[in-house]
């Protein structure tokens, strides 16, 4: 008796989910987040207790362990995150010895992200777990609905910005907020 109520309890929490995934006025982003937020933050919550580092940090090592030797200024254009936490994350780094800056030979203003060889380990400590968690996500997917879902994610990702980061659409949407909130 006690497994039928456990399975009507779960079915109806599926049912809740599926209301709001597919009731909310944005619901393709609303999906993709909720993918996401289940994908990522439970590992980078084992990546925080377990290796020390923050998600900024993890993210800082990934993008770097593809691309070494950029400007901090090129992962915030190339990744839309904050120049306060890629400085943050910079900060602690290189504090800790996972990467090193060093002066940009081509502009002496600016100052090159590198790995050191505690960076690539801690890279390889944690990014095995990424993409095994990866798989799971995808698991449901047959092959073909594989390369159709990653073919449409390159074609929306490339996209992109077209319609992020436009400081003027932002200040627009701002106030349009603001007049609706306070009227």
């Amino acid at each position: 008796m006690k497994s039928d109520e456990s399975k009507n309890e779960k079915d109806v929490g599926l049912q809740d989910r599926d209301a709001i995934l597919n009731g909310t006025e944005i619901p393709f982003a609303y999906k993709a987040s909720y993918i996401l937020n289940f994908y990522r933050e439970p590992l980078f919550r084992v990546i925080e207790n377990e290796l020390g580092l923050k998600r900024s940090e993890a993210i800082l090592l990934l993008f770097l362990s593809f691309r070494d030797g950029v400007a901090a200024q090129e992962m915030c254009d190339l990744t839309g995150h904050s120049k306060t936490n890629v400085s943050r994350a910079v900060n602690a780094l290189n504090k800790n010895g996972m990467i090193t800056r060093d002066v940009d030979p081509g502009d002496n203003r600016r100052q090159l992200l590198y790995l050191t060889d505690l960076g690539r380990r801690a890279y390889s400590a944690f990014i095995p777990e990424l993409m095994a968690r990866e798989a799971s996500m995808l698991a449901p997917l047959s092959k073909a609905e594989r390369r159709q879902y990653m073919s449409l994610l390159t074609k929306i990702a490339g996209g992109v910005p077209g319609w992020t980061g436009k400081s003027d659409d932002l200040d627009a949407s701002a106030r349009r907020m603001r007049r609706k909130f306070v009227d």
